[in-house]
């Protein structure tokens, strides 16, 4: 039995590379039926293969305690975003071009109306921009600009655009239970599906089915750019070392292609990294990058706009933070991490570890108490489901 009949209940199948769209053309979206494919189990917390290394641990503080005001405070002033009809226009264009996975669209709206008034972005979809305008957070605006998107484009993407629309969203659970529910026998030859479904499952930490995925279509298509970045993703994550090597010389080869194809003279590294055409879609290299470069905060942050929805990079964003002494950034990051990611083990011990940290230092035992209950409740979940109970 093949890996896919495993995997899916499927019979044997060849996969194709999907060429992208032409340029200027929307992709139509394929015909959904009715469901004939799904995983072999439910979406569910995934099983914790991933060590537990320790938690980033906040140096040493003045006696005044943080509260949640402070912390949000923190975050404003750090963070802080105009909400500009001009950055409205930038984000809302930029918004379309990632729910269709397309940076190469080339798309300008038509805001004329019958009467030949031409209206600005701002006044053409002026209930979202009044929403947007109150979102501090460029993710949750980004959220927000993907659900007024849904409206209109959903029925018009294809269901592995659909699949990254939700993965990329932070809604990993909602992109398998549409695999699960749309994604038929015929729909598995195309490699960017395979793709989408392994990153999905990466997301969720259930890494030994990721790794099924993933192989199967490297099998198959090797030369694949997708299925190379998201082959190397996973063996970084579920890879012994000669694995690991493997992921770093996949890495390794798509850069050096890029650099030869490129015909300019300087280009920073992570700059590959950042949405674009034939862009690396890889939080879990973003990340090793920029801590083999000791890289900035500016740096991480500009990557951590484009890889918030992996709670890998988060995790790391937050031991930088807090090797840079901004241990209420990273106090922050970690709990809001845990809680939009609470199958993530790594992330939950660090949460943990980081709140005992400051209740120590601070001689405060109650110090976010109904945040450190949560928290343990996910982790005796954890506990239990590696238990077998």
């Amino acid at each position: 039995m093949n890996i896919l009949k495993k995997l899916f209940g499927k019979k044997d199948t060849n996969i194709e590379e999907v060429p992208p769209a032409p340029e200027n053309v929307v992709p139509d979206q394929p015909e959904i039926s009715e469901n004939t494919a799904s995983i072999t189990d439910e979406i569910e917390e995934a099983p914790f293969t991933q060590e537990k290394v320790a938690a980033a641990q906040p140096e040493a503080n003045e006696h005044t305690l943080p509260t949640a005001e402070e912390l949000k405070k923190a975050f404003d002033e750090k963070f802080s975003f105009d909400h500009s009809e001009e950055n409205f226009e930038i984000e809302i264009y930029d918004s379309i071009k990632r729910y269709y996975s397309r940076s190469d669209l080339d798309i300008r709206f038509n805001l004329t109306d019958a009467n030949g008034i031409t209206y600005k972005p701002h006044e053409a979809f002026n209930a979202v921009f009044n929403e947007w305008k109150q979102i501090r957070s460029k993710w949750d605006r980004r959220g927000l600009l993907f659900r007024f998107w849904d409206e209109t484009e959903f029925n018009k993407i294809g269901k592995w655009q659909i699949i990254e629309r939700y993965n990329n969203d932070r809604k990993p659970v909602e992109a398998g239970e549409y695999f699960s529910e749309n994604v038929k026998d015929d729909d598995l030859n195309n490699a960017l599906i395979l793709v989408a479904m392994a990153k999905t499952n990466r997301l969720l930490s259930r890494l030994e089915k990721a790794r099924k995925i993933i192989d199967y279509a490297f099998e198959n298509v090797p030369n694949h750019p997708k299925v190379r970045v998201e082959y190397a993703n996973i063996l970084h994550l579920h890879g012994n070392e000669s694995d690991k090597q493997k992921a770093h010389n996949l890495i390794d080869e798509l850069l050096k292609e890029k650099i030869a194809a490129s015909d300019q003279k300087t280009i920073g590294l992570l700059n590959y990294f950042c949405f674009s055409k034939d862009y690396i879609d890889s939080s879990i290299f973003a990340a090793s990058f920029l801590h083999a470069g000791n890289a900035d905060l500016k740096a991480w942050n500009l990557l951590a706009e484009e890889y918030y929805y992996c709670p890998v990079f988060r995790h790391e964003h937050a031991v930088k933070l807090t090797n840079t002494n901004e241990p209420l950034l990273a106090l922050a990051k970690l709990n809001s991490l845990a809680n939009e990611f609470p199958w993530y083990e790594q992330g939950v011990i660090a949460a943990i570890d980081i709140i005992n940290q400051f209740r120590s230092q601070m001689n405060n035992p109650r110090f976010m108490e109904d945040e450190l209950k949560q928290l343990n409740h996910y982790l005796s979940v954890h506990k239990q489901r590696g238990a077998g109970i």
